[in-house]
């Protein structure tokens, strides 16, 4: 299940902040996400074609991190279900965290996550709780770059900034409804997911360009 995704390395529970602040609007999500792509597919940890291969959906994020000794992490992106040969409509999803142990400084990260598995997929498009303890450092956007995998998804995740130490904390995943409701009105994260609503503007640019790493 998504709610032990992530990380491997150990599992705690932790307090989490409320949940992030993604981009406020359907299309700053997609734009965003565009960017998000191009910092993971320029990093070393890209996503390569046999990754993408089998692929039920992907979902574009990022958050950012910061604290001195009590730390938290924020922010947000798009989830997109593959159609048949096309893709359904962005969701909206946000995302925070809160986190304890040895830290100083802050750090954006760049997330791409590829589904194999709609139950999976959903699960996360759903909202849960994510628990891990990472061990990291960047100091620029070409290093700090991790690779998350299980056999329902790959994580690939790149970092920009400056962040250093042993963190232990947790991402807590949520729909961004108020952002859907503005672009779908009352259409269901299915509907939305399936593409049996308008798709925003700007979506085809983004499709093309994960159609174009495959």
């Amino acid at each position: 299940m998504i709610h032990r995704a992530l990380s491997t390395v150990l599992f705690a529970c932790i307090a989490l902040l409320p949940v992030g602040c993604g981009a406020s609007t359907m299309s700053s999500r997609i734009s965003e996400a565009r960017v998000d792509l191009a910092k993971v597919t320029g990093s070393p940890e890209a996503p390569k074609k046999e990754d993408l291969k089998d692929m039920k959906g992907i979902a574009i994020m990022s958050v950012g991190q910061g604290g001195v000794g009590i730390g938290g992490e924020g922010g947000g992106g798009v989830l997109l279900k593959k159609v048949g040969s096309d893709w359904g409509a962005p969701f909206a999803v946000d995302a925070a965290a809160g986190s304890i142990g040895l830290q100083l400084g802050g750090q954006v990260k760049h997330f791409v996550v590829v589904f194999y598995d709609e139950g999976c997929m959903r699960d996360f498009a759903k909202g849960g709780m994510q628990l891990l303890a990472v061990g990291e450092g960047t100091g620029g956007s070409a290093t700090g770059n991790t690779r998350s995998t299980s056999a329902q998804y790959k994580a690939f995740i790149a970092g920009a900034g400056l962040y250093g130490g042993l963190q232990l904390g947790g991402l807590n995943y949520s729909p961004a409804t108020d952002v859907n409701t503005a672009a779908y009105g009352s259409a269901s994260m299915a509907e939305i997911l399936d593409g049996k609503v308008k798709k925003p503007d700007g979506v085809l640019s983004l499709t093309s360009a994960i159609d174009a790493m495959r």
